[in-house]
């Protein structure tokens, strides 16, 4: 599998190849087109557009405490990182992460101490 990155000012970070128990994780991609609508006068309406941005739904399962300490760190920086995933193309784009939520995973293995990371990324 071809590699994911976060790049901040304080290095790159590539993120775990997926894993996961059950059903495979999905890695949703909106891109929403930015436009600005007005009412003229007489009634009709006029469109003003300013290209796409996208938004990518992050999934990670089956990591280990110090992949999501990783996470963690990464979601901490408060600034704007370059995303790329290899997967798709080489296209660097420029994000933020504006959620961030994790949880134990398999908490009926009490030593396998492995978690669950979701993430939102904006493009900026």
């Amino acid at each position: 599998m071809a590699k994911v990155t976060l790049r901040s000012t304080h290095g790159l970070v590539t993120l775990p190849n997926l894993k996961w128990i059950g059903s495979v994780p999905a890695w949703p991609v909106t891109a929403n087109k930015q436009m600005k609508e007005a009412t003229m006068l007489d009634g009709s309406r006029s469109f003003a557009f300013f290209g796409v941005k996208h938004v990518w739904g992050i999934v990670l399962g089956f990591l280990t405490k110090t992949q999501l300490d990783a996470m963690k760190t990464l979601n901490s920086y408060n600034e704007v990182l370059q995303f790329v995933n290899h997967n798709e193309d080489t296209t660097e784009y420029d994000v933020v992460i504006s959620s961030f939520n994790y949880e134990p995973e398999r908490m009926d293995i009490r030593q396998l101490e492995r978690y669950r990371v979701e993430m939102t990324l904006k493009e900026s």
